[in-house]
């Protein structure tokens, strides 16, 4: 379990998330289903995923994981979590990313903080930027062309 966060923490996003691609359709249909119940649960995503998403649930593992470390790993249940953890290890996509592994502590990084959006004046509860923080309207681009006038 200690190499999966590992590499959940360390990887870079796109071999994690094919590693994850690579894994997902070798789980068990029931590991499967699990994993989509667990997002669904932990992250508050893929209402309408089905199991067979692989592509889509990849992503989501890997960036939910991302902006909240451990979330998804606490809120599936231990025998997918081991199941879907060797899976990953053994994928292709994972040769070569443990040069650093000797060394790591295995202390888990802080989650994102979204906040700083909000402070650029980007509202994430309506999913649009404040107007006057709105970059076409700082440069002019109303949508009309440069100033408006053309």
């Amino acid at each position: 379990m200690r190499q999966y966060r590992y590499l959940l923490r360390t990887a870079p996003v796109d071999a994690l998330e094919a590693a994850h691609l690579e894994a997902i359709p070798l789980l068990s249909e029931a590991d499967q289903e699990a994993l989509v119940a667990s997002l669904r649960s932990s992250f508050l995503v893929g209402d309408h995923l089905t199991a067979r998403d692989h592509l889509k649930i990849a992503h989501l593992v890997t960036s939910g994981e991302r902006r909240s470390p451990g979330q998804l790993r606490m809120g599936l249940p231990p025998d997918t979590l081991q199941n879907l953890a060797a899976r990953v290890l053994r994928s292709e996509s994972c040769f070569g990313l443990f040069g650093g592994y000797a060394y790591w502590d295995g202390a888990e990084p802080q989650p994102e903080d979204d906040s700083l959006w909000a402070d650029g004046g980007f509202d994430p509860k309506v999913g649009r930027w404040a107007a006057s923080s709105d970059p076409r309207v700082a440069y002019g681009l109303d949508g009309e062309g440069i100033g408006g006038n053309h």
